[in-house]
């Protein structure tokens, strides 16, 4: 198997449970444990695989409100937002995007009264022009791993 589809098969396969043991991948993927050892150490350190972490359930957090806001920020000031916005425990995804708006950050919260705080402390920072902020009604997809093709 070539290396790339391999490594990518080693990421597919750690994706569905990141439980697995190296074994168990190696079993699936007909390799030797030391292979898909040796692959998962070079993904680390070339920075592919970031780390290994949970998927939560937001829901059962008892976190089930989900706001998007987009923000139109003075241009010379994106940076110093995105880094304040980073910061906030609540944030899930922070992006800098383009088109009209120019951040985009996701947020997951417990309450409509933390929601609030969330967004107004966002629309209080001097150099945001403007925000849209979206409730999420129903989620229909929430992963957050892309499928390798």
């Amino acid at each position: 198997m070539e290396e790339e589809a391999l490594n990518r098969q080693i990421i597919k396969s750690l994706t569905e449970d990141g439980r697995k043991s190296i074994r168990e991948v190696a079993r699936e993927l007909d390799v030797s444990p030391s292979t898909v050892s040796t692959h998962l150490e070079e993904m680390i350190e070339r920075g592919v695989i970031k780390h290994f972490k949970p998927t939560l359930d937001y829901e059962k957090l008892g976190m089930d409100l989900t706001a998007i806001t987009k923000i139109q920020a003075k241009g010379s000031e994106i940076v110093n937002i995105v880094d304040r916005l980073k910061r906030e425990e609540s944030l899930t995804h922070v992006y800098e995007i383009t088109g009209e708006f120019d951040i985009l950050v996701i947020g997951k919260f417990s309450s409509r009264e933390s929601m609030n705080r969330q967004i107004k402390s966002t629309l209080n920072l001097p150099a945001v022009e403007r925000a849209d902020t979206s409730i999420v009604l129903n989620v229909v997809k929430e992963d957050g791993n892309a499928q390798l093709t």
